[in-house]
């Protein structure tokens, strides 16, 4: 197990402090930071909220030199974090036209948006937004669809889009039932239908949204078909922090 999470990145996190719902303080991020290098990662994406219209809403250039705060900060207390740039982009009427001017980050080199869709009361203007990037060849990746309701009663939905083009990333509480059992069932159906492209922690702190224990990423390994999960979702989250 320890020498797989080595390989693994976690490509969504709210690790930057006092930029959205994540930690308040440096302090917090850094308590998450060791959280990770106890589990053996040593890679993760700083994906904040970006949420135009709220106090989530950090530019590009603020993100980036928080990023590069912070991994000073790591470096010197000697914690063997890499930190790599990303948002989590939630759904909002100019989302194209700022993903196609690139106003917003992609995760790291990448050329990867991480969308994130409305849990609630999602209007089809969402899926057409979608629908239009990926007809223009931008590569999209759905945070946590396994979590929004319009995707638990409408699967195709979500089908159509990955058929599109578009990649999923469950939550890896949901494969633990921190969500419910809804969620679950729809993270394992992802799963066996070949729709499920990376996993992640969304960890927020490091005590109830936390990254994830040794023993927790054991219980993910024993469900069904676990192992290979795992393994599948590790070989994608590395290809992505180091694509260009």
């Amino acid at each position: 197990m320890a020498a797989l999470l080595c390989d693994f990145i976690d490509i969504h996190t709210h690790i930057l402090p006092g930029i959205d719902d994540g930690p308040r303080d440096m302090a917090g991020s850094v308590k998450i930071a060791r959280a990770y290098e106890r589990s053996g990662i040593s890679t993760v994406f700083a994906t904040p909220h970006y949420m135009p219209g709220t106090a989530w809403s950090a530019d590009k250039n603020t993100v980036l030199q928080l990023i590069s705060e912070f991994q000073a900060i790591l470096d010197v207390e000697q914690i063997k974090l890499r930190i790599l740039p990303g948002m989590e982009i939630a759904y909002h009427k100019k989302m194209v036209e700022r993903i196609c001017s690139r106003q917003v980050l992609a995760l790291g080199e990448s050329s990867y948006f991480l969308i994130e869709p409305p849990l609630h009361d999602m209007s089809d203007d969402f899926c057409k937004s979608l629908m239009y990037l990926l007809e223009q060849e931008v590569k999209l990746i759905i945070a946590h669809p396994e979590r929004v309701a319009i995707f638990q009663k409408r699967p195709n939905l979500l089908e159509k889009l990955v058929l599109s083009g578009a990649r999923t990333q469950i939550n890896t509480g949901s494969l633990l039932g921190h969500y419910g059992d809804v969620s679950k069932q729809i993270a394992l159906d992802l799963w066996q239908n070949n729709q499920l492209h990376y996993i992640a922690s969304d960890a927020h702190n490091y005590n109830k949204r936390a990254p994830l224990t040794l023993a927790d990423w054991e219980s993910i390994r024993n469900l069904p078909d676990g192992e290979h999960l795992l393994h599948s979702c590790s070989h994608n989250s590395g290809e992505l922090g180091g694509q260009t």
